[in-house]
């Protein structure tokens, strides 16, 4: 492990432990959001109700909605305890708000959240106009003469129907943007549904690091997709990553043969699950990646894929999901799966109906208890990684009475979630 290592790995040690100390604080900025919500306006109170209050756009003065992206590296954790080395989009702390000019590693930690896989969904309004800004922040943790320094990124928006200029193939006829570049990309979208954005220069090695997100284009401020009414939503990105791949390319800047290149692990939201349902960073005990709900609700679940050639087999157990629109066009007619294969590049949009008795059933199959499901890949390589099973993609269901409000987040006091104690 190289220094650069060795410093990420002191950073999230001290980010850790600062988390860890000031818990009271943050269980006072709960309450103070809390009661900023009684301050919202009627249209914000909309937005948030439709975009599961994810971090929005700023709106410009124009009236246009306003994203500043920024290129990084970093590292991600994993379930076994591993720390892999990503690089992808992120933002500003708590906004999409442009920060200037990010150079150093100082600023990218002082100014930008630490990145993800995949990054934050962008959401968006039909005929609503944006500006997505991308900064190229350069590389950060990578070895020094690592090739991987100094590349260019673009943004392609992976499924809208758009112009060459703003399509982020690189030359094709826009340049890529150079580090410590930026490029504005300005769309109007036409259509809503689920679809993603990924970085188009040297696709392989830069989406399979980590550079993709899920875009969420919306037709109004209400709880309705393609024309449906639903209860709640939830956006499931399943992707293939390999550490080994990774680390060569933060070391040298170059895979050594891509046509072996193989995952070592299988991710919904950038987790994977694990025995352990106490495990914070355990797909169960995400609240984008958990799915909570009512009896008698309908619950809209956004499904997305990329990776090299794995091929995602979502199976509930318990459900079928009844298809309502491929790669954001509505179907003229739906139809009911209880496996449903994805590859990468689709999105695939379904409606799950939750029965009366759901919240006491058990799954004779999973035995986790009563309201608790599993949905898993069923091609079961996803399974496992790193050679361990079950540690790949896999969820729940956890559906509770309606005489219970449903908690999507981590309880108070430090404790992570079980479902077994809900």
């Amino acid at each position: 492990m190289n220094v650069s290592k060795l410093i990420g790995l002191a950073a999230i040690v001290l980010s850790v432990g600062i988390k860890a100390s000031f818990l009271p604080q943050n269980l006072l900025a709960e309450e103070a959001k809390a009661a900023e919500e009684w301050s919202l306006s009627q249209e914000e109170k909309e937005l948030v109700n439709v975009t599961n209050d994810d971090i929005l756009g700023e709106r410009g003065k124009d009236g246009v909605w306003e994203f500043h992206l920024y290129t990084t590296d970093g590292y991600i954790e994993m379930t076994n305890g591993d720390l892999v080395w990503v690089f992808g989009y992120t933002h500003a702390k708590g906004s999409f708000k442009d920060v200037g000019e990010v150079k150093t590693k100082e600023q990218v930690e002082q100014l930008l959240e630490p990145v993800k896989v995949p990054s934050d969904p962008i959401h968006l309004f039909v005929g609503e106009k944006a500006r997505i800004t991308l900064h190229n922040t350069g590389m950060h943790y990578a070895d020094e003469h690592s090739g991987i320094n100094h590349v260019a990124h673009t943004i392609h928006f992976h499924g809208l129907d758009l112009t060459p200029s703003v399509d982020g193939v690189p030359s094709l006829p826009v340049d890529p943007i150079l580090e410590h570049q930026a490029f504005t990309y300005e769309i109007t979208p036409q259509y809503e549904g689920s679809f993603m954005g990924h970085c188009h220069v040297d696709s392989f090695n830069h989406i399979l690091a980590g550079m993709y997100f899920p875009i969420i284009i919306h037709q109004d401020r209400t709880k309705t997709a393609y024309g449906y009414k639903y209860d709640r939503d939830y956006t499931l990105f399943f992707s293939e990553l390999s550490s080994t791949a990774n680390e060569q390319l933060q070391d040298a800047g170059v895979v050594h043969g891509l046509q072996d290149w193989k995952a070592d692990y299988f991710l919904i939201n950038g987790r994977t699950f694990t025995d352990n349902l106490y495990h914070p960073r355990s797909v169960i005990n995400d609240p984008r990646s958990r799915i909570v709900a009512h009896e008698d609700e309908t619950v809209l679940l956004r499904f997305m894929a990329i990776g090299a050639d794995h091929v995602f087999a979502v199976h509930p157990h318990g459900y079928h999901m009844e298809v309502i629109a491929l790669d954001g066009r509505k179907l003229k007619s739906t139809y009911e799966k209880d496996t449903l294969c994805i590859t990468s590049g689709e999105r695939i949009d379904v409606l799950v109906k939750i029965p009366h008795f759901a919240s006491q059933r058990k799954c004779l199959s999973c035995n986790l208890g009563a309201g608790i499901t599993i949905m898993h890949d069923h091609n079961l390589r996803g399974m496992v990684s790193t050679g361990k099973y079950p540690m790949g993609a896999l969820t729940i269901f956890d559906v509770q009475g309606k005489e219970k409000a449903p908690q999507p987040e981590q309880p108070v006091k430090g404790k992570p979630y079980n479902p077994l104690e809900h």
